[in-house]
C-alpha cells in the first residue's frame, strides 16, 4: 500500500507519439531531443486531446475542460489548435497528430503510447505502461511482486527508490538550469482588471505622465485625457487640423507627437506642449510613425520610403538610422539602457536595432511567433517588453489582440527564454498596452468587437440589417443568386449559405484569414486572398474541402484577387497591405498557367474586372485618383477622385463604380459614371460608424445596393495589474 502511494504522488506522465515526448506534469514536449516550450492552454487542450485518442471531442468539451467557467471565443480554442499544429509540426490539411472536424470539434488521430514514471527509465528501471499491450495481448510489462510483505522491506524499497529518482530529477534539473535558468523565474501574470472609462467609444491609449492618460478617440479624431483613477474625460485642444493615426506621449507628460494630413500619402510631425505649450514641426511631408525617445529629449520617427530617423525634440541634429526599404514603420520604443529600439512594421512584425541603427533584424520569428505583433513597451525596469501579439490579417485597422510578454531577465546564460508569455485572453480584445511609471500596471484600450451587416433601402434612405444582422463583410453572391458567400467579423472565417443566409457552412479554418473573396462566374469555386502570413491567392470548392494555391511558388507578392467574366483569368495586384509604388496589376490565365503585367499599371493596386469584360479598375499610389484599363485600347484613364476612395465595386451594367470614402470630413458613400466622370454621393455617413477590413468596407448586393457593416462594438480604458 506503502509502494502503491508513493508511486501515485511521483508519477509524471508521458505521452509518446511518433517520436515526441509530451510530458503532463513538466508541461513540455521533446521533439528531436529538444524540449520546445508550449502556452498552457494549447498545452492543455493537447493533453486532453492526448487522453482521449480517436475520440470526437466536441468544441464545448474542450471548453468546459481546459478553460472552465472563464468565458472565451472559439478564437481562443483555433488559436490554442493553430499553437499546437506549428510545434508538433502538424498539417491541417493533411493530419497526422490533430483532425478537425468542421462546426463540431476536434480529434487525435496520431498513434498514443502512454508511459507512466519516465524518470525510472533514465535511471535504468523499466517504465509503467498503462493499458497497453504487445500484438497478441501480452503486457508490455508487469511489475513483480515482491515476496517479502512486511512493512520494513517494502518502507526501505520506496525510500531507496525514492531517493535514486529524487537524484535523477535532481540531476536533469541541474543540467536544465545551466542552459535555461530563466525559465524557473516565475512569469508574470495578470491578477486584476479595473475600468477606468465607461463610454465605450472607440479610442486607443497614447501613453500617460503617472497621474493622467492620454487617450486618441476616433470618429472624429480628437485627443482627450483622463484620471488614471477615471472620472471624466476630457478633450485636449490642439492647435492642428486633421490629426493623423500616429503620437506619443513624452516621458514627462508635458509634451504630445502629433502628425496631420498635409495632402495624398502625406503627413507632417508635430511636438506639440502640453497644454497651449510650443508648436514644433519636426518633419515635413512624409512624416509616419513616430516616438520619443527613452529620456524624451529626442524623438525617432520614419518615413514613406521606409527610413529610420532620430532628431532632438525641438528638430535639430536630425540624422538616418537605418531604413527596411517599406513603408508604415511605427510604435518606436528605446530600452531603459537606451541601447536597444524596437519596432513594427504594417504587417505586424516586430523589428530589433542598436540605437546606432546598426544590428537590424526581425524578432519572434518561427517557434516563437505569435501571430503578428505590435506596440511594445518596456517595463521601467527593463526585466520585460509587454507587447500585442495573436493579431491576424487585417480583421481591425487599429490592431486588436491579446496581451504579451517577453521575459528580458538574464539566467547563467545570458538568452532570453525561447517563448513569449501570453498574459491576457478573451473575450476582450486589447489595443497598445501602456505601462504605469512603476511598471506595476498595464493601461490598454479592452474592446469587444462586433459588426452588424447592413443594407441600404434606396426607398426608405437608410441602412437596415442584411441576413439577420451578422458579423460579416466580404459579401460575394454566386452569379445565379441562390448563394452567398461572407468572412465572418472578426475572426476572418469563410463561410457560404443560402441567398437568406440559411444553412450557412464554414470553408475555411481559422488559422486563415480570408479577405475579399470572390465567387467564380461558373458557381463552382470561391477565390480569395489568406492575409495570416502576408498574403496569397487561393481557390476553395464551393462544396467545401481543402484550398490550394492559385499561383505557383515563387510568384511574388500578390492580393485582391479578382475574376474575368468568362471565369478563364484572374487578375490581382502585385503587392498587399499599403500601397507600393513598385506595385503592378498581373493577370493569371487559369488555361495557360501563365502570368502577364498590364502595361502601364507601375504603382496601382486593387484590381476589379467589369462584368462586361471591357475594363479592369485599380487604385493609384494615392487614394485620390481611381485608374480604368480599356481592354481593347490598352490605355488607362485616371479619375481624380477630391473625397478618396476606398473597397470600389462595379455595378451590375459596368457603367458605375461604387466606392467608399472616410478620409474627409464628410464620409458617404459614393458613385463614379465611367462614361462622364462624374461623382455622385448615395448616402452620406457622417453618423454612422463602420467596422471591418481597416475600419472599413463596402460591398454590393445582387440589385446593387449598397452594404456596409455597422460597428456595434465598445471599448474602454482597462487598468492592468501586472505581478512580476
Amino acid at each position: 500500500m506503502l509502494r502503491d502511494e508513493v508511486m501515485t504522488a511521483t508519477k509524471s506522465i508521458v505521452f509518446l507519439c511518433e517520436g515526441i515526448e509530451i510530458h503532463e506534469q513538466e508541461f513540455s514536449i521533446v521533439k528531436g531531443g529538444e524540449v520546445l516550450s508550449v502556452e498552457p492552454r494549447a498545452f492543455q487542450v493537447l493533453i486532453y486531446l492526448l487522453r482521449n485518442p480517436q475520440r470526437l471531442i466536441t468544441k464545448e468539451e474542450l471548453f468546459q475542460s481546459v478553460w472552465g467557467d472563464v468565458a472565451v471565443t472559439e478564437n481562443s480554442l483555433a488559436r490554442a489548435v493553430l499553437k499546437l499544429r506549428q510545434t508538433l509540426g502538424d498539417d491541417a490539411r493533411s493530419p497526422r497528430f490533430i483532425e478537425t472536424v468542421s462546426r463540431i470539434g476536434y480529434r487525435f488521430v496520431g498513434p498514443v503510447q502512454v508511459l507512466n514514471s519516465p524518470i525510472s527509465q533514465k535511471i535504468g528501471y523499466p517504465a509503467e505502461v498503462s493499458d497497453h499491450t504487445k500484438p497478441g495481448g501480452e503486457p508490455l510489462y508487469t511489475i513483480p511482486e515482491t515476496a517479502d510483505n512486511s512493512i520494513k522491506t517494502r518502507t526501505r524499497s520506496v525510500l531507496r527508490w525514492w531517493w535514486l529518482a529524487s537524484a535523477a530529477v535532481l540531476a536533469i534539473g541541474l543540467v536544465a538550469a545551466i542552459g535555461t535558468l530563466r525559465r524557473s523565474l516565475p512569469p508574470p501574470r495578470i491578477s486584476k482588471f479595473t475600468q477606468i472609462t465607461h463610454d465605450g467609444r472607440e479610442k486607443d491609449l497614447l501613453g500617460t505622465d503617472g497621474s493622467r492618460l492620454y487617450i486618441l478617440e476616433y470618429s472624429p479624431y480628437s485627443i482627450a485625457q483622463v484620471g488614471i483613477a477615471g472620472g471624466q474625460v476630457e478633450q485636449i485642444p490642439v492647435p492642428i487640423s486633421d490629426i493623423g493615426f500616429f503620437a506619443d506621449v513624452s516621458p514627462d507628460g508635458a509634451n504630445l507627437l502629433v502628425q496631420s494630413r498635409t495632402g495624398p500619402d502625406e503627413a507632417t510631425l508635430w511636438n506639440f506642449g502640453i497644454p497651449g505649450g510650443p508648436l514644433r514641426q519636426l518633419r515635413s511631408g512624409d512624416a509616419c510613425g513616430s516616438a520619443f525617445s527613452a529620456d524624451g529629449k529626442s524623438v525617432l520617427y520614419s518615413t514613406l520610403r521606409g527610413d529610420i530617423y532620430m532628431a532632438q525634440s525641438d528638430g535639430t541634429g536630425t540624422h538616418k538610422l537605418a531604413s527596411i526599404g517599406r513603408p508604415e514603420l511605427g510604435n518606436f520604443v528605446q530600452s531603459v539602457s537606451k541601447d536597444i529600439i524596437r519596432f513594427d512594421e504594417n504587417n505586424w512584425q516586430l523589428w530589433q536595432m542598436s540605437s546606432d541603427g546598426s544590428n537590424l533584424h526581425r524578432m519572434l520569428l518561427g517557434p516563437r511567433a505569435v501571430g503578428g505583433a505590435c506596440c511594445g513597451r518596456w517595463t521601467p525596469d527593463g526585466r520585460f517588453f509587454v507587447f500585442l501579439g495573436g493579431i491576424s490579417g487585417f480583421s481591425d485597422f487599429r490592431r486588436t489582440g491579446q496581451i504579451w510578454a517577453l521575459d528580458e531577465r538574464r539566467g547563467v546564460d545570458s538568452q532570453p527564454p525561447p517563448d513569449p508569455i501570453q498574459l491576457t485572453s478573451g473575450p476582450l480584445s486589447w489595443n497598445k498596452p501602456i505601462l504605469s511609471k512603476d511598471g506595476r500596471t498595464i493601461y490598454a484600450a479592452g474592446s469587444t468587437v462586433q459588426g452588424e451587416l447592413s443594407r441600404f433601402d434606396s426607398r426608405a434612405k437608410e441602412f437596415r440589417p442584411f441576413l439577420g444582422g451578422i458579423s460579416a463583410q466580404g459579401i460575394t453572391f454566386s452569379k445565379d443568386g441562390k448563394s452567398v458567400a461572407y468572412v465572418s467579423f472578426p475572426d476572418g472565417i469563410l463561410w457560404k449559405a443560402n441567398r437568406d443566409g440559411s444553412n450557412p457552412m464554414q470553408l475555411s479554418e481559422p488559422s486563415m484569414d480570408v479577405f475579399m473573396p470572390r465567387w467564380s462566374p461558373d458557381g463552382t469555386q470561391i477565390l480569395f486572398s489568406d492575409t495570416s502570413i502576408g498574403s496569397e491567392i487561393y481557390l476553395i470548392s464551393a462544396q467545401g474541402g481543402n484550398p490550394h494555391k492559385l499561383l505557383p511558388e515563387g510568384s511574388g507578392k500578390q492580393g485582391d484577387p479578382d475574376w474575368s467574366p468568362d471565369g478563364h483569368k484572374v487578375v490581382f495586384g502585385a503587392s498587399f497591405g499599403g500601397h507600393d509604388a513598385k506595385s503592378t496589376i498581373r493577370i493569371f490565365d487559369l488555361d495557360s498557367q501563365k502570368l502577364t503585367t498590364v502595361p502601364g499599371s507601375t504603382g496601382m493596386c486593387d484590381p476589379r474586372w467589369s462584368p462586361d469584360g471591357r475594363f479592369i479598375s485599380a487604385s493609384s499610389s494615392d487614394p485620390y485618383t481611381v485608374n480604368i484599363f480599356e481592354i481593347k485600347t490598352q490605355r488607362w484613364t485616371a479619375y481624380p477622385i477630391k473625397t478618396g476612395l476606398t473597397f470600389p465595386e462595379w455595378s451590375r451594367n459596368s457603367q458605375f463604380i461604387y466606392f467608399l470614402t472616410t478620409l474627409s470630413e464628410d464620409p458617404a458613400l459614393y458613385r463614379l459614371c465611367v462614361k462622364t466622370g462624374q461623382i455622385e454621393k448615395v448616402v452620406g455617413l457622417k453618423n454612422w460608424h463602420i467596422s471591418g477590413w481597416f475600419d472599413q468596407w463596402t460591398g454590393l448586393d445582387p440589385t446593387d445596393a449598397p452594404l456596409l457593416l455597422r460597428d456595434i462594438g465598445s471599448s474602454d480604458i482597462y487598468a492592468l495589474t501586472l505581478d512580476q
